[in-house]
């Protein structure tokens, strides 16, 4: 399984360390500046309370009246939310002191947390006719200083959402812009090469280097369809060129039948193949009695479309799996198999013999009279190869012109003289 990282995770990532890293920079910075800048605050006011407290409380102070101070003290801290303020005379007594309560302990934490702080400490002198009387002494208490600080922390934790938002959207944009099309892009280039499927095109693209790219690809893939077109055209033309070679090195020409190369590799497997029990094979060899004078009489047209009709009328009296070929000439070869007797060979071969004889109706050439001297053999009666085989048939072939022409003849190796040359 690949670990590599997709481009949207790899952007989106990406859009949010600088987007995250940005908030934080700002928010570091905004929140040591608020820090400085409210302790600056909280010191400048402490001194002021102080000082307000001191003029206040001046009389109270050079009277000695403890009651007049307190109360004027109270005032002033609850007021300015003073965590404790003290007021001593010019010996050090304490002639007013007071100090925030906290009704709850939640005030009491958020006072504990603001004296950590924000708990800065101020005085003022108390002075009279240039004269000290005594001196006031104040601790803030923070907590509106701390509220200023949450705010602050607030504000930066809303913009750190608003950051997340934007770069969400943003990696929408570009899922939508960028990895969307470079992913159809990708899916397009897969489906081509797997499933050659050459006619389809990368649609048009928001992005122009990604339009660009699949305008490119789409005219590769053009040419590639067109080059793969061209090559199966040639193959078409060779496939039938190679199929007609074949054909011609195979067939006779004028008759369509198996010639005399085809004739013999089939026969050769046929002579080779097991058989079952019962069955066997016959060979008919075929000649034309009178070829040559109806070549001599009428023309060579005339010769050929007695080939012709003889080949017609030969394959018509064939069983499914019979084998008829042209040898040369006028001489014809068939091949019977499987049959069970000899008797069943005669009787196709007789057929055969008939249906030649039958004159041809010639539109050119008038009426064409015909007959074939046959010639049987059966295969395992002849003993030995296919040589013998095919020896066999032509004695009988021979014999049967010999007695009567268009008659059949069956081999009997007590009447026919074998080896005999095979009929060219």
């Amino acid at each position: 399984m690949s670990d590599r990282q997709p481009l949207l995770d790899a952007l989106r990532a990406a859009h949010l360390r600088l987007g995250l890293a940005a908030v934080v920079a700002a928010a570091v910075v905004l929140t040591v500046v608020s820090f400085v800048t409210l302790r600056g605050q909280v010191d400048h006011n402490l001194t002021l309370v102080a000082r307000s407290i001191s003029y206040t409380a001046e009389a109270a102070t050079v009277f000695g009246d403890g009651v007049a101070a307190q109360e004027v003290l109270a005032m002033v801290a609850e007021r300015e939310q003073l965590r404790s303020a003290q007021i001593v005379d010019s010996q050090g007594r304490t002639l007013a002191a007071w100090e925030a309560r906290n009704d709850t302990l939640v005030d009491a934490a958020l006072a504990d947390v603001a004296a950590l702080l924000f708990a800065q400490e101020a005085g003022a002198r108390i002075v009279h006719e240039g004269r000290p009387y005594g001196e006031v002494r104040v601790q803030g208490r923070g907590v509106g200083s701390l509220a200023y600080l949450v705010k602050v922390l607030a504000a930066i934790v809303l913009c750190t959402a608003a950051n997340a938002w934007l770069v969400a959207r943003l990696s929408r944009r570009i899922e939508r812009d960028i990895v969307w099309p470079l992913n159809r892009l990708a899916a397009l280039t897969r489906t081509a090469r797997i499933e050659r499927a050459l006619e389809m095109r990368a649609p048009a693209a928001t992005v122009k280097e990604i339009h660009d790219l699949g305008e490119d690809f789409n005219a590769l893939l053009a040419e590639i369809e067109q080059r793969e077109a061209s090559l199966v055209a040639k193959h078409e033309t060779l496939r039938t060129a190679n199929e007609s070679l074949s054909y011609l090195a195979f067939h006779d020409n004028l008759t369509g039948l198996p010639n005399r190369a085809n004739f013999l590799a089939h026969a050769t497997r046929v002579a080779c193949a097991p058989r079952t029990r019962g069955e066997t094979a016959a060979l008919l060899f075929l000649d034309c009695d009178r070829f040559k004078a109806v070549n001599d009489a009428l023309g060579h047209a005339a010769g050929d479309e007695l080939l012709v009709q003889v080949a017609r009328r030969i394959r018509s009296q064939l069983r499914d799996g019979d084998f008829v070929a042209r040898l040369g000439g006028d001489e014809f070869a068939v091949l019977l198999c499987p049959v069970r007797a000899a008797e069943d060979a005669q009787r196709i071969a007789a057929k055969i013999a008939a249906a030649i004889r039958t004159p041809i109706e010639s539109a050119a050439f008038g009426r064409i009279d015909a007959s074939a001297s046959v010639g049987l053999a059966m295969l395992p009666e002849t003993g030995g190869g296919l040589e013998q085989w095919l020896a066999a048939a032509d004695a009988a072939m021979y014999r049967a012109k010999a007695r009567s022409r268009g008659s059949v003849e069956l081999f009997e190796a007590r009447v026919d003289d074998l080896p005999r040359p095979m009929a060219a």
